[in-house]
């Protein structure tokens, strides 16, 4: 795993401690499962809960600052589309998952996106499809499914199986988004420190 702070393999935990946190911040729960760690980048102040899987093994997983993500998600990189990928697996090209900042991403997601923008809020149990792309200042609502290949345009409130535009979304959101993913990673952070 990529931790683009100066002392990149620092760590500041003791065995007994559940997270792992490293020089520029983040917060790695010693049950969540990196694949392909040479692969996955997490810039500072990101939070991988219990029983997340970030699969670098095929390409790359980059996470921005302040991106969350809660227990039992899943995020990997999707193959890319016929007439790039072969049947062959050893010659399939995967297409990198790229997450900017204050990226939320709640529990019991599938994600195989090729991009999730800026201030963007994903509810539980839903699911990213294949490359598909989410610009900045969006809302995903829990159980929704992004079919594969999508894109969704900024400030736009998408629900459903498979998610449709429900809303579109206020110029201020962009800074509530923000302020909610500090404020998450403060209050994380604020728990884990009153539990020791």
């Amino acid at each position: 795993m990529t931790d683009t702070g100066e002392e990149s393999k620092t760590s500041t935990t003791t065995e007994e401690e559940p997270y792992i946190k490293t020089a520029t911040h983040n917060y790695v729960s010693r049950l969540a499962s990196i694949k392909g760690a040479n692969r996955v980048e997490l810039k500072g102040k990101c939070v991988l809960q219990p029983n997340v899987t970030l699969d670098g093994e095929k390409a790359w997983v980059k996470a921005g600052r302040y991106c969350t993500i809660h227990t039992n998600t899943t995020l990997q990189p999707s193959r890319m589309p016929p007439p790039y990928y072969d049947q062959d697996e050893e010659q399939q090209q995967y297409v990198p998952l790229i997450l900017r900042n204050h990226v939320v991403i709640q529990s019991n997601c599938t994600i195989e996106a090729a991009a999730i923008g800026s201030a963007v809020q994903i509810g539980h149990d839903s699911t990213l499809g294949k490359r598909c792309i989410i610009k900045d200042c969006c809302i995903i609502e829990p159980n929704s499914y992004v079919a594969d290949d999508t894109v969704v345009p900024p400030f736009t409130r998408m629900a459903g199986k498979p998610a449709i535009m429900v809303e579109e979304l206020p110029e201020s959101v962009a800074v509530d988004l923000v302020d909610a993913a500090v404020d998450e990673y403060q209050r994380f952070v604020d728990t884990t420190a009153t539990q020791k």
